[in-house]
Order: C-alpha cells, then structure tokens, then sequence
C-alpha cells in the first residue's frame, strides 16, 4: 500500500491508503505504484486519479477542488502542483 496526502495552499484535501495514482506531470503523465522509485516532479493542469481509499479533510469542499469520490476511486482537477515520492508515501502540493 502507499500513503497519500494532497495539500492545498493552507490545508490538507485528503490522505489515504491507496494501490495507485496517476498524475498529470509537466513532461506528460504518470503513474505511481508501490516500491516506485523516489521521485519528485511538477505538475501540469489535469486530472489525478486515486485508486484506494481516501478521507476527506473536514471542510473540504468537493465542488471548489472539483473532487469526485466513491468508494475505491477519487480524482481531482488541478491547475498546476508538485509531487513528492519516497519510501511508499506521496505527498501533493497543488494549485
């Protein structure tokens, strides 16, 4: 399993426990699966895609992250951002 948390300028969006996630990275997108290599790469204006499970901050408003969520499956739009890979954890910064 990896560990994923996705911020916000101010706030954390969301953590879970997920199998995968697809990002949309300045040099075209990709996809993070467990024991990936350490990585950190800028993002592009897109769509990330979680497989797994996730919560929701308290607060967090769906409709203004443009977040779509079920049970085993979230994707969110992003503007722009960063993301860090290491030792099965994944951290998001996004715009």
């Amino acid at each position: 399993m990896l560990q994923i948390e996705i911020f916000s300028i101010g706030c954390k969006l969301l953590t879970g426990n997920i199998n995968s996630a697809i990002f949309p990275g300045s040099d075209g997108s990709f996809q993070v699966l467990k024991d990936h290599a350490p990585i950190v790469s800028t993002l592009k204006k897109g769509e990330i895609i979680i497989n797994g499970e996730i919560s929701l901050e308290q607060d967090v408003s769906l409709e203004l992250y443009k977040i779509k969520k079920d049970k085993r499956k979230a994707s969110l739009q992003i503007e722009s951002g960063l993301v860090e890979m290491k030792k099965n954890a994944i951290k998001v910064l996004i715009d």
